[in-house]
């Protein structure tokens, strides 16, 4: 039997039409054992961290708790409709947990903001939405389990970026899934909040950028290991068709293309450089098992082909995506005086990675004589200071900082000299100067260092030159 593990993000959960839609769903996928994923309401998980910062000091919250009370009595309002005891039900559920949310901010107000009391906080869009969600398809006539993700994802302390520990986490989903998942006759569906897990020790913490996507995916693994039925499938569902080879916002004249099949390896490349509607974590927890992710268009569910899927296979013969990080910091570390000393790369990754300071892209000459790297735009000045002073370098070496933009070309066709040639003279022939290049052992992605100013129109040549 197929089970299919779907992730409703919070541009599904609106109002009562975006309910009734997620029903439409729930009948195409009739047959499937079925695992719902939900994100929090559109706004709260922002709205929540900004009502920690203000308990922290000392500034009044009871407006912003109020709203988001009332955000959650419309929507319970809008889609129960005449149904007051289901009403009734989900209203005193919000209340509890708000009673909860205040008493907390309580203690943030006392103890400050600290890592952990932010993932506690945060933690509660979710929990308001997936109860919601599992009553509204009770109410419908399904059988439905609510689980917070606390109970299954046991993570490691990382709060803010937790990841998780596979191990724990699996006793968990044994015990309160798989017993049904593996009963061909049950036809419950798991109504599983997104986004959050807990350690060891009981704290909450969270899954950080696209961790409801993570939360279906790590579910995913996790089943995969324990049931019985290995036909698996997960499904995003957001607002857009899929992952398109490059960003709308930069084409002029075309519509984008739809990427319908990449590998995972193709996938995380795009994801890494701009892709924003996935995250490249999602992937390492369904590639060992092959497990396939869908990303398709919550407004057009029935649609047969115009959608993304991320499986083993590719077709090698495209340019699969025109990605861009819009601004980031590169630094120059030079010396004609050092060459051939040993250790340089060596003492600048210790300093970045001592400082907790991600280096994405590098980049040297064959000569030793200079190293380019890049960091995040918000630790330029940071890292360019922390060579500056260290007593290595600061004698013999000059360190140049400059904000840049970074234009990645992915796809195995990258390998063939001859797209690099067509590349580099779209670029020429539009005045677009080149600052760096590095390219992946794989071939999957060059990535080109180019003034952020020309980001537009390069995108735009490479799309004229290869669509």
């Amino acid at each position: 039997m197929a089970i299919v593990i779907m992730k409703f993000g919070g541009s599904c959960l609106q109002d009562v039409d975006s309910f009734k839609n997620i029903l439409n769903i729930t009948e195409i996928y009739k047959e499937h054992k079925k695992v719902y994923v939900a994100s929090a309401f559109k706004g709260i998980t922002d709205l929540l961290l900004d009502i920690g910062k203000k308990a922290e000091m000392g500034i009044d919250i009871d407006k912003n708790i109020a709203f988001i009370e009332k955000k959650n009595y419309d929507i319970i309002d809008e889609i129960f409709g005449d149904n007051e005891e289901y009403a009734n039900v989900a209203k005193i559920y919000i209340d509890k947990k708000i009673s909860e949310l205040e008493d907390a901010l309580i203690d943030v107000n006392e103890f400050g903001f600290e890592p952990f009391y932010q993932d506690y906080v945060l933690s509660f869009g979710e929990i308001f939405s997936t109860y919601i969600l599992h009553l509204y398809l009770k109410i419908n006539g399904y059988n439905v389990v609510f689980i917070p993700a606390n109970e299954l994802i046991i993570t490691d302390d990382n709060f803010g970026n937790a990841f998780p520990l596979y191990k724990y986490t699996q006793n968990r989903i044994r015990k309160k899934m798989i017993p049904l998942l593996d009963n061909p006759n049950d036809i419950t569906i798991f109504c599983i909040t997104g986004f959050i897990g807990r350690n060891k020790i009981g704290y909450i913490t969270t899954l950080g950028r696209g961790g409801s996507d993570y939360t279906a995916t790590i579910l995913a693994h996790t089943i995969y290991d324990s049931c019985k039925f290995k036909d698996i499938t997960v499904i995003l569902w957001k607002n857009v068709d899929g992952l398109l080879v490059s960003d709308p916002k930069y084409i002029n004249n075309s519509k984008p293309q739809l990427v319908k099949i990449l590998d995972y390896n193709e996938a995380k490349e795009m994801a890494f450089f701009g892709a924003k509607i996935l995250h490249p974590k999602c992937l390492e927890a369904i590639e060992p098992y092959k497990i396939p992710l869908e990303i398709r268009n919550f407004n057009n569910p029935l649609e047969k082909s115009q959608f993304t899927i991320i499986s083993e296979k590719t077709d090698k013969s495209n340019i699969k995506g025109i990605s861009t990080v819009e601004e980031v910091a590169m630094i120059t570390v030079s010396s004609g005086s050092m060459v051939e000393v040993p250790g340089v790369l060596a003492k600048i990754f210790n300093i970045m990675g001592d400082n907790k300071i991600n280096v994405s892209l590098v980049a040297q000459s064959s000569s030793e004589i200079n190293t380019t790297f890049i960091v995040d735009v918000n630790d330029g000045k940071k890292a360019s200071n922390l060579i500056k002073e260290n007593e290595f370098f600061k004698n013999f070496f000059d360190i140049k900082i400059e904000s840049v933009g970074i234009l990645a070309v992915i796809g195995l066709q990258v390998l063939d000299t001859k797209i690099k040639a067509r590349i580099f003279n779209a670029l020429s022939s539009n005045d677009i100067n080149v600052k760096s290049i590095s390219q992946s052992a794989q071939g999957l992605n060059i990535s080109l260092v180019i003034n952020k100013e020309d980001i537009e129109k390069a995108v735009n040549c490479l799309h004229e030159e290869f669509q």
